[in-house]
This record gives structure tokens, C-alpha cells and sequence, in this order.
């Protein structure tokens, strides 16, 4: 995987892929130095129009009595089946009206986006329909509905099971029906098939495929990400307005404020030691 990267430099491309992975909940692990395990945190805002981006704090008081010492961190995340790294720096930090502690930075000046796979690979949602079918020899035909999909090929579950399907078996006659309706015709490689309780699994990819057909599956991935990409961005809007009403109802049941926790301690104690050394 070291060699095996793509670089997304641009402060507009860096902050949407900020935004993506925090809107698809994924966790980041903040390394401080090169000595220690790294800490856990979640992106809890992207700002486009200022070029600024928060994420959550540290689990620990000493991780984050190291972050605020050092400032500069190492981040790692992994979104769709592929690993996220890149280098930071925390120019503010504070705590919001709830008093959640956050840390604040610019966008970094580039990300390396590994992939175990040379393509990426785009999933399908049960009302994404597209499917693939051929016929081996001592099976009339498989049929089976296609889970995710990638220039490089494509994982099928089926409702039946048959030992004929191994690794390494190749497949001439495949006919497979894109989401869009279109439909393209290639020869398969098996690169494993599982048995399970509902049938079989099977991941394969695509041999003696034209380049038109690589188009239009080029096509048909980047409509996924993109109806993939709304579809987590309405989920998170439907989630963001739950969490605001809940929120006006335990605010309007308070009665008595909350004292500060250990890192809020931490923060007014280096509040109070900056401006004590600035008079």
C-alpha cells in the first residue's frame, strides 16, 4: 500500500473530502509524535467559505495536554474502503455553548488517499438495481444482484449456491445490467466465491471488457459516489435537526449549570497562565 496513493492537493478538494468524511461519521486517529498509540476524535465541522475545519477532542487529558503543546499532528481515516493521511495543525481552540471542548486548523496542504484496490469501488443500495447473469458448464444460467461495482470489478451475491463457482474460474458470457438500464457484456475472473446461510457471495473482475464498456461503468461509479454522497448528506441533515430539538428540550429542562470537566479545567487553567504572563 506505501506506493499505492493518490495526492488531492487544493484547499476546495482537501475541505470536501474533510466534509465527506464527516458527514459519513467516520473516526479519525490523531498521532501526535511518532512515540504513543494514536487517539480516536470525529470531524464536527467543515467551514467552506472561512477554510476552517473542527474536530472533536481527545479521549484522554494527557493526549490532549500533548496536542495543545505541540500544535502539529498526524491524522489518519478511512472512508470507502480507503485510507485517508494527512499532516495538520491546530491554530485555535476552545469550547462551544454546550461547553464541548473542540480543536480548530486550516486545511492541510495536501492528503494521501490509499487504495488496496487500483479502482475505487462504489456500493449499491438495496433500491439500486443491477444485476449480473451467465451460465457455466452443469448450471443453466446464474443469476445473481450486483452489491458494488468498479472499473477494475464487481461483487454479485446470489440466492443459490453452486461449487462450480471457485476461484480462479473464468467466465466468457457475462451480461451485466447497470442502475442506469444499460447493459454490457465481458468475460469474468473469479477472485473468491463464499458460501452463506442465503446463497453465495462472489467477487470477480473484469476480463475482455471494450473500452466503451469501461466508460460506461466509469459512468456508472461516479453516479454512485455522487447519489451515495446526497443520499448521507439527507440522512445527516433528518439527523442534525433530531439532535437540535432534543438539544432546546434538555436546555429548556435545566435547572442548574454544569460544572467544567477535567480538559475545560485544563483550558481555563492555560487561559488564565497566557494572560498572567501577557500583563
Amino acid at each position: 500500500m506505501a506506493d499505492n496513493y493518490q495526492e488531492i492537493i487544493g484547499e476546495g478538494a482537501i475541505l470536501r473530502m474533510l466534509d465527506r468524511i464527516r458527514a459519513h461519521r467516520s473516526l479519525i486517529h490523531i498521532r501526535v509524535s511518532n512515540k504513543g498509540s494514536p487517539s480516536s476524535s470525529a470531524i464536527i465541522a467543515v467551514d467552506m467559505e472561512k477554510r476552517t475545519w473542527q474536530f472533536d477532542e481527545l479521549p484522554s487529558d494527557e493526549a490532549n495536554r500533548s496536542l495543545l503543546k505541540e500544535r502539529k499532528c498526524g491524522i489518519e481515516a478511512r472512508l470507502d474502503g480507503v485510507t485517508i493521511k494527512f499532516q495538520t495543525e491546530v491554530t485555535e481552540f476552545g469550547s462551544d455553548a454546550e461547553g464541548l471542548f473542540y480543536y480548530q486548523a486550516s486545511p492541510p496542504r495536501s492528503l494521501r488517499v490509499y487504495q488496496r484496490r487500483a479502482s475505487y469501488r462504489a456500493s449499491l443500495s438495496t433500491s439500486q438495481r443491477a444485476t449480473v447473469s451467465f451460465s457455466i458448464p452443469g448450471v443453466t444460467v446464474m443469476r445473481g444482484r450486483i452489491r458494488d461495482i468498479s472499473l477494475g470489478g464487481l461483487g454479485v451475491t446470489f440466492s443459490n449456491w453452486t461449487q462450480l463457482i471457485e476461484k480462479g474460474l473464468q467466465i466468457n458470457n457475462a451480461s451485466v445490467a447497470l442502475p442506469n438500464g444499460k447493459a454490457i457484456y465481458c468475460g469474468l475472473k473469479v477472485c473468491f466465491a463464499n458460501r452463506s446461510s442465503g446463497g453465495m457471495s462472489m467477487g470477480a473482475r473484469f476480463i475482455d471488457i471494450s473500452r466503451s464498456d469501461q466508460r460506461e461503468i466509469s459512468r456508472c461509479v461516479a453516479a454512485l459516489d455522487r447519489e451515495n454522497a446526497k443520499r448521507a448528506h439527507s440522512a445527516e441533515k433528518y439527523d442534525s435537526s433530531r439532535q437540535n430539538e432534543e438539544a432546546s428540550g434538555a436546555a429548556s429542562s435545566a435547572t442548574q449549570p454544569s460544572k467544567p470537566g477535567g480538559l475545560m479545567f485544563l483550558l481555563m487553567k492555560l487561559r488564565e497562565k497566557i494572560g498572567s504572563r501577557r500583563n
